[in-house]
């Protein structure tokens, strides 16, 4: 009786660390200030929701045990418990047409064949801020490139975990979970969390036959291009413990540990 007395200290740290974890994964309320950036005259707006279009293309090689990504996913809609709170293009809320965009790589691997499932290695990113608006336009081959203003970078990231899918109708769809670091030149565009709070990012893909064109390569190679796929995604705060929270884990454990050899040495005397 005594020993679950003293082992409920370090049993309730433990407790309290997973808690925090999965709370942590909840998807938060964030704020942007565009005119922070210098890249319009709009104000704040906050959001729960984004509304994403992509502009990528994908190669896989011969075999189908292996892709590559690149592209654009804009921005297109922001939104806060399904009402829409800002729209870049067309300037809201209040002021002149701007461009949020992200510029990607990404790399995977996926099984042979169609329908094919699979998963990214690689998933690399820059978030890019320009006044006006930027066009994503493919060449001969599906590959896009974006006309617009001069960008500044707002924010970076890279692969926490993803995975795609292929259906037999070439309409590729992911799923995936990324890092999200502000750029700290820009303090007055990330209003809450601020430029100094590292987040998760989770976005979710699924694209039509409509956005998706199918290129023949040669020796057994194909590209697909997608031309403003959909997707949405949200933020949440990062999974990586606060410096207290590592406090109350280790002090549990020690404690725990103090008890164990207490126990233990009263045993042997």
């Amino acid at each position: 009786m005594q020993l679950r007395k003293y082992l409920a200290a370090p049993f309730a740290a433990l407790l309290l660390t997973g808690a925090s974890l999965a709370n942590a994964a909840a998807p938060i309320d964030v704020t942007w200030n565009p005119s922070g950036a210098g890249i319009t005259t709009a104000g704040a707006f906050t959001f729960d929701n984004v509304l994403i279009n992509t502009y990528s293309n994908i190669d896989i090689t011969s075999g189908g045990t292996a892709f590559s990504e690149q592209g654009f996913a804009k921005l297109v809609t922001f939104s806060n418990n399904g009402t829409g709170t800002g729209s870049p293009d067309f300037g809201a809320p209040g002021g002149t047409p701007y461009s949020i965009y992200f510029s990607f790589t990404a790399t995977g691997t996926q099984t042979a064949g169609v329908p094919s499932t699979g998963s990214f290695t690689t998933l690399n990113f820059s978030l890019l801020g320009a006044s006006g608006v930027t066009t994503f336009t493919p060449n001969g081959v599906g590959v896009f490139s974006a006309t617009g203003n001069p960008t500044v970078t707002l924010a970076t990231g890279h692969l926490t975990s993803g995975t795609t899918t292929l259906s037999s109708a070439f309409q590729p769809s992911a799923q995936i979970l990324t890092t999200f670091t502000p750029n700290p030149a820009f303090p007055g565009f990330f209003v809450n969390p601020n430029a100094l709070t590292q987040l998760d990012f989770t976005a979710a893909f699924t694209n039509t036959n409509s956005v998706v064109t199918q290129f023949d390569l040669g020796g057994g190679n194909t590209r697909l291009s997608l031309n403003g796929g959909g997707g949405n995604a949200t933020f949440s705060v990062s999974n990586v413990p606060e410096p207290d929270t590592y406090g109350m884990l280790l002090a549990g454990l020690g404690l725990f540990a103090f008890i164990a050899r207490r126990k233990s040495n009263r045993f042997t005397a």
